[in-house]
């Protein structure tokens, strides 16, 4: 269809040169310019119909490449492919992602955690500084016993004459003659021991705060005895450390009744509650005096009777 259309323009094309020739143009030469001619048009018509062709093949071309679905998990450009956007660890507060609760407010940086001090030791401390609670006590059973007893309020090792009681720990000190198995002088927590095993009957006793420089000079009075008689007895003993730091005076007399009685007097009660005590091998008896005085373990037979 394309070649007929084309050979008809060019005839018409022909036909329209030869009639504007001059007619003293002679009759072969019109016929050979009109081959020319029609030859010359032909190949221009098939050029661009060739170029026509060319064109709508390749638009045809690029036409069904365009309706190609494209496959979205599939990347344009496999050399270098897109990576997709990587979403924010905390989306609600990307500024400020330690605190996703309140973006508002920023995170404080904690405060470096200082080591704990050490607690001060007893040599440490004030002498002024209340470390317990110290008692003169007495029960009256037969002949009856006083005795001292200390209760600790400091969180550390305190000395009691040769003792050292624990934190928040105590210890009664008293002295015998023909009760105790081991003899006569000085015992440690035999009075708690006795009490906590068969109780206290007819008790009484009086309690004073006792600072560091106070357990000090009790200390030295506890250490500078190692004896009994008839008058230095429990009773004298007892008055004599109470004394040495308290300013309610005791009078020393031979008969635990008397110690009872005075410190009624004072403002003494019945109440005495000691810590329990059942560890016998935490019970003993003091060697020696002053500076040389240790202490050394009871025997069995020192503790099987009660206090009085």
């Amino acid at each position: 269809m394309k070649n007929k259309l084309a050979r008809v323009i060019a005839l018409v094309l022909a036909l329209m040169l030869a009639f504007s020739t001059p007619v003293f143009s002679q009759t072969d030469m019109v016929e050979k310019v009109t081959v020319g001619i029609f030859d010359v048009c032909m190949g221009l018509i098939d050029d661009g119909l060739t170029q026509l062709d060319t064109d709508e093949s390749e638009s045809t071309d690029e036409s069904v490449d365009s309706e190609v679905p494209i496959d979205p998990e599939q990347p344009s450009n496999p050399e270098n492919p897109i990576e997709p956007p990587t979403e924010p660890e905390n989306p609600d507060n990307p500024d400020n992602p330690d605190n996703p609760d309140n973006p508002d407010v920023p995170v404080e940086p904690e405060d470096p955690v200082e080591p704990e001090q050490p607690k001060p030791t007893f040599d440490e401390i004030p002498g002024d500084t209340v470390v317990g609670k110290m008692y003169i006590c007495s029960e009256i059973v037969f002949l009856g016993h006083s005795w001292i007893y200390i209760e600790s309020t400091f969180d550390g090792e305190i000395p009691v004459g040769c003792y050292t009681v624990a934190p928040f720990g105590s210890v009664s000190v008293g002295t015998f003659l023909m009760t105790r198995r081991d003899g006569m002088g000085v015992y440690y927590n035999v009075e708690r021991y006795s009490a906590t095993k068969f109780g206290l009957k007819s008790a009484n006793w009086l309690g004073m705060d006792i600072t560091k420089d106070q357990l000090i000079k009790v200390n030295k009075e506890i250490k500078g005895w190692n004896y009994w008689d008839l008058y230095f007895n429990c009773t004298f003993f007892a008055s004599k450390v109470w004394n040495s730091v308290s300013d309610k005076f005791f009078m020393p007399m031979m008969f635990p009744v008397f110690t009872k009685a005075q410190a009624k007097t004072k403002g003494g009660n019945k109440n005495v509650a000691m810590q329990p005590h059942d560890n016998p091998e935490d019970c003993f008896k003091q060697r020696g005096s002053g500076d040389g005085a240790k202490l050394e373990t009871v025997s069995s037979g020192s503790l099987k009777t009660r206090i009085g």
